[in-house]
Formats: C-alpha cells, structure tokens, sequence
C-alpha cells in the first residue's frame, strides 16, 4: 500500500500509533519521499521510519513523468500514483481526483478510513478503538471527514463485527 499526503498527515495528526498497528497486522505501507517533504507535522522522515513505514524514492521515469503531467493532480500525486501503478500498490487516498484516475489506470484503492477497518478486520484493534481513531480524524479534518462518511464507518465495521 502506498499513502498520499492527505491521509498520513490525517494519522499523523490525530494517532500515528495506527500506522505502526496498520504495518504490523495488515501490511507494507509506502509513501514517496516527496511526500514526507510536505508534511509539516513531523520533524523528519525517521519519525515515519520509526513507526515502519517505507520511504520509496520515485524512479527517475516517473519523476520525470509526473512533472509533465497537467490536470487535475499535483506532482507528489501524479507520484503517488505513477508509484503505485509501477510497483502494484493499493494506493490509500482521500483525494476524489487522485481516485478517479487510479480508477482509470487500474490502480486498487483505499479510502483512508478503510485503513482503519483492514485493521480491525486484522485483529489489530477493537472495533471501539477504531471508532475512536475515525472520530479523532474527523474532529482533526472535518472538512475532508464528514460526520456521513464516520456513520459509513461505523457501519462496515459493524458488518465485519457479524462476521
């Protein structure tokens, strides 16, 4: 998996003990070194390399690619993307314009808070503590995180509590 700047710096801010959870009982989780360059929230790259995270450095095809892109995406999107596409990532995004061209180049996607429910389908935490965890995003990032999007949460969590 691979993460765009939006939903790491959402972890970041409310529990980065998640992804050091997300890393142990789900699986890889990658992010391009000019993404970490945009987050304001950590002092280094090591204070993500401490919770497990991967920080991949873009193959130069791709840099290059991604700088002559126009549209809708940024450059460290169009790199997230590009990265993914090239590695066989889920990509793990909250952006709809870089979900709607993962879409189209075939690239698997996460919403964000799906995170959070591979974990609690994993083991890796309680479904109590996953709602805390979506609370905190949505009071960090109530623009992006709305109160809908929560209430389907809570609703896939739910249905995984049935299984």
């Amino acid at each position: 998996m691979i993460m765009d700047a939006c939903v790491l710096i959402d972890f970041i801010k409310t529990e980065r003990a998640v992804l050091e959870l997300v890393v142990k009982h789900v699986g890889h989780l990658h992010v391009t070194s000019p993404i970490v360059d945009e987050i304001n929230e950590i002092d280094n790259e090591n204070e993500l390399v401490e919770l497990g995270l991967i920080i991949t450095e873009p193959e130069i095809e791709d840099a290059y690619a991604a700088g002559s892109q126009t549209g809708p995406l940024s450059f460290e999107d169009w790199l997230c993307l590009l990265t993914a596409k090239r590695h066989g990532y889920t990509c793990v995004t909250n952006d709809k314009n870089l979900r709607k061209v993962c879409k189209q180049e075939g690239v698997p996607l996460l919403w964000g808070l799906e995170l959070i429910a591979e974990l609690h389908l994993a083991g890796g935490i309680t479904a109590k503590e996953a709602m805390t965890v979506a609370q905190a995003i949505r009071r960090s990032n109530p623009k992006h995180i709305t109160e809908k999007i929560v209430c389907r949460f809570a609703d896939l969590i739910r249905r995984q509590e049935g299984h």
